[in-house]
């Protein structure tokens, strides 16, 4: 039941109000905003996002908006707000938002306290082991020629995360090729025995991957061991949180069921 529980607030809290939404249609006094248009686009399913993903696209999308308003005001014409049907429906989504926002409110209150995450890192500091790790930037290039050029440009000075920008043709071009920090196990063999052999401020000659090739400059490094308390900490807040909110959805539970009687059939 908690399980059930739980999934139903992940899906009822999705569904907060828009903010700073510009009107791009009115249907009569009913409006439609952009974030009406980008909700719409997000929930058509995977294959067809691609397609709409455009200004075209968008445009049909807002077409579609406003034959909805203009159906729902023929609807409304008619009465439809007391029809049993959609009355009945109405209650269910009642229902749904009324426990969304019940139990949001409930989780904003439940706090991590400084000594609870001591305590958490004390009793379970073998949850907190890591690999050695590895800071590194990466240029990727399609040719050992370029990658080279590359590499040249940054021994004469130019900042390696410039160099990125420009000429890398990976996804973390625009951060400057920064992968953050990896282990070993995270990278195609070649790339992570070169990363993992540089010393700290280290630049790599080109390295040929599957991808193309790459030119590496480590800024950090950590030995395999025991997370620090300060790397440990996100990951002990978010345990610490979910074992405390599911406590409190139980806890509300068992207490309504008080005098609420449950019988299943």
């Amino acid at each position: 039941m908690k399980k059930n529980m739980v999934m139903a607030i992940l899906i009822s809290l999705i569904m907060l109000p828009a903010a700073h939404a510009a009107v791009v249609a009115t249907v009569g006094s009913l409006e439609i905003t952009d974030k009406d248009v980008e909700a719409r686009l997000a929930q058509l399913p995977a294959q067809y996002k691609a397609s709409y993903d455009s200004d075209a696209g968008r445009k049909m999308l807002l077409d579609q908006l406003v034959q909805e308003k203009l159906i729902y005001l023929q609807a409304a014409n008619k009465a439809y707000d007391t029809n049993p049907a959609v009355v009945k429906q109405l209650e269910k989504v009642k229902q749904q938002i009324m426990v969304g926002q019940f139990i949001k409110d409930e989780f904003n209150k439940i706090e991590v306290s400084e000594d609870e995450l001591k305590a958490y890192y004390d009793e379970n500091k073998t949850r907190f082991t890591q690999d050695e790790q590895v800071w590194a930037k990466h240029i990727l290039v399609k040719t050992e020629k370029a990658a080279e050029a590359a590499k040249a440009r940054i021994t004469k000075g130019e900042a390696f995360e410039a160099v990125a920008k420009e000429v890398s043709t990976g996804p973390s071009a625009p951060k400057g090729g920064d992968l953050g920090w990896f282990e070993k196990s995270q990278m195609v063999p070649e790339f992570a025995n070169s990363a993992f052999s540089l010393a700290k401020d280290g630049v790599s000659d080109p390295v040929k991957t599957k991808f193309g090739y790459h030119i590496i400059k480590v800024y950090g490094k950590k030995e395999a061991g025991t997370k620090s308390f300060a790397d440990a900490r996100p990951q002990m807040k978010k345990a610490l949180m979910g074992s405390k909110q599911k406590t409190r959805v139980s806890d509300i539970v068992e207490r309504v069921k008080k005098d609420h009687p449950v019988t299943t059939y």
